[in-house]
């Protein structure tokens, strides 16, 4: 599963237009988008005895970006929204991977302050459990 593939995962939600969803890097950052990230962490690989070929499943970090308005009140309220969407999901195809659900880092979205622009903005970081072909 590709970080471009999480990507068109998340724009079809329907929170943001296709266009203002963004992988790897928010070009021209317009107001309500969401920028889909690789998640930077130390977390132990997922590889059981005997090998890569006898895991079941494969586990995607993703860190998600929602750059929103001025309003504080309702970027956390996107922020939820896209949150309870993301738990809510069992059993998904993305790109012909099966996600079997999605592990959110915090019980909630991380406020991260506002750009230079004055934008508001949150993370969400969150792990995607899929099965291995």
């Amino acid at each position: 599963m590709l970080l471009k593939d999480v990507r068109d995962f998340i724009a079809m939600l329907g929170i943001v237009e296709d266009s203002h969803c963004y992988s790897g890097k928010m070009i021209n950052k317009n107001d309500k988008s969401i920028g889909i990230y690789h998640l930077k962490s130390n977390r132990q690989p997922n590889i059981p005895i005997g090998g890569i070929n006898n895991s079941s499943y494969g586990i995607k970090g993703i860190s998600i970006l929602i750059h929103w308005t001025e309003d504080q009140i309702e970027t956390e309220k996107a922020a939820n929204k896209l949150l309870n969407l993301l738990l809510s999901i069992k059993n998904v195809t993305i790109n012909q991977s099966t996600v079997k659900f999605i592990l959110p880092s915090y019980d909630e979205p991380i406020p991260v302050d506002t750009d230079d622009n004055g934008i508001y903005e949150y993370v969400i970081e969150c792990l995607f459990f899929y099965e291995r072909k």
